[in-house]
């Protein structure tokens, strides 16, 4: 139990804007930790006047430990993005992943709160075949696309959680001048 000294000094640094360092020992151990898979993804965006909807990837297992994420897509569904060109040209996007790719991370919260990667730590075998309507594209490296600085909607790279039971939700939002996207991903735990 505190003394009253202490309770004052806590109240004190909280109000100041003091930050109270807690040790690892102490903090709640986070709901996110531990392996999950991935049961339905959505991607809505409307960006500098493109316009999409994007679902699949289900079957995705990820492993989330304190300071790593990985994400393993054998077996995963592949994910189907439809959308509009600026001007309205309709397209059709199919891409699929394969192997897995490991991210530093840094992970906020016990049953809400934040999950961060690290794209510059990213490691792994990882790639997605991208077909744009009917047509092959190539395939990109995963590790290396986000090492050098590009992004996925389908990896969120900063997201908030939620935990429930057996249950966890990542969103994933960005909004700016060019328009606004959100990611939304559900697992269960495996």
């Amino acid at each position: 139990m505190f003394s009253v000294p202490a309770r004052l000094m806590l109240a004190a640094a909280v109000a100041a804007g003091g930050i109270l360092a807690v040790p690892a020992s102490a903090a709640p151990k986070s709901c996110l930790v531990g392996k999950w898979r991935l049961t339905k993804y959505e991607t809505n965006s409307n960006v500098g006047g493109e316009v999409f909807n994007a679902q699949g990837g289900g079957g995705t297992r990820l492993t989330i430990t304190k300071k790593s994420v990985k994400f393993d897509f054998s077996g995963s569904e592949r994910v189907v993005t439809k959308g509009k060109m600026p001007g309205g040209k309709a397209y059709r996007m199919v891409n699929v992943y394969k192997k897995s790719v490991k991210f530093k991370s840094a992970l906020r919260g016990s049953k809400k709160g934040a999950l961060m990667l690290k794209p510059k730590s990213a490691t792994g075998t990882a790639t997605f075949t991208t077909v744009l309507n009917g047509a092959p594209m190539g395939t990109t490296k995963i590790a290396k696309y986000h090492r050098s600085g590009e992004t996925d909607p389908f990896i969120p790279a900063s997201a908030l959680f939620t935990c429930k039971g057996g249950m966890m939700s990542l969103l994933m939002e960005a909004d700016g001048p060019d328009g606004a996207q959100s990611s939304e991903f559900y697992y269960t735990r495996r």
